[in-house]
C-alpha cells in the first residue's frame, strides 16, 4: 500500500504541480492517494490495478475500471483505463505502451468494444502519445483538482473482440 501511494503521489504532483497552486495539489494528494481511498479502490471488484518494472523496479501502474467503478457513465461495453502513472525517471522507455496492451487484453477478455480515458488538455505529450495508439476525442468533463476546476479531454479507442 506504502508503495502504491508514494508512486501516485509523486507521478501525479510531476504531471500536474507547476500548474496548480501547492495548497490544491496538496489537498488532491491527501484525498485522491490516502490508504483508507486506495484500500476501497484495491478492493473494487470492478477495479483492477497491474505494476510495471524497469531494471526490478517498481516503474509505474495501470488502473482499470468498469461497470459502477467508472468515473464517466460511458456504458458496460466500455473500460476506463482511469490511470497510466509511470515514474518521470522511466518515461519514454516503453512502458506506457505496454499498460496500454494491457488494457487492451484486458478488455478484449472482459469481452468490451472499447476503451476510454481522460487527459488533462494541458498535457500535450499524453494526448499525443494516445492519439498515436488510436484514441480520438468524443468529449470532454470537468475534474477537480483542489478548489481548481480543470479540462479533461475524454479519449476512445474501438477495439475488436479477439475471438468473436
Amino acid at each position: 500500500m506504502a508503495d502504491l501511494q508514494q508512486i501516485s503521489r509523486v507521478t501525479f504532483a510531476d504531471t500536474f504541480g507547476d500548474a496548480n497552486t501547492e495548497a490544491d495539489l496538496s489537498a488532491y494528494l491527501n484525498d485522491a492517494y490516502s490508504q483508507s481511498q486506495l484500500r476501497k479502490e484495491l478492493t473494487n471488484p470492478n477495479s483492477q490495478f497491474f505494476f510495471v518494472f524497469k531494471d526490478e523496479i517498481l516503474a509505474g501502474y495501470l488502473k482499470v475500471n468498469v461497470l459502477d467503478a467508472q468515473t464517466e457513465k460511458m456504458g458496460q461495453s466500455d473500460l476506463e483505463v482511469q490511470r497510466i502513472y509511470i515514474l518521470p525517471q522511466y518515461k519514454r522507455h516503453g512502458l506506457g505502451r505496454k499498460l496500454i496492451n494491457q488494457a487492451i487484453t484486458i478488455a478484449q477478455k472482459l469481452h468490451k468494444t472499447g476503451i476510454w480515458l481522460g487527459v488533462w488538455e494541458n498535457n500535450l505529450g499524453a494526448i499525443a502519445f494516445y492519439q498515436q495508439l488510436g484514441f480520438k476525442q468524443v468529449g470532454d468533463h470537468v475534474f477537480t483538482l483542489g478548489n481548481s476546476p480543470q479540462r479533461d479531454l475524454i479519449l476512445e479507442k474501438r477495439i475488436e473482440i479477439k475471438g468473436v
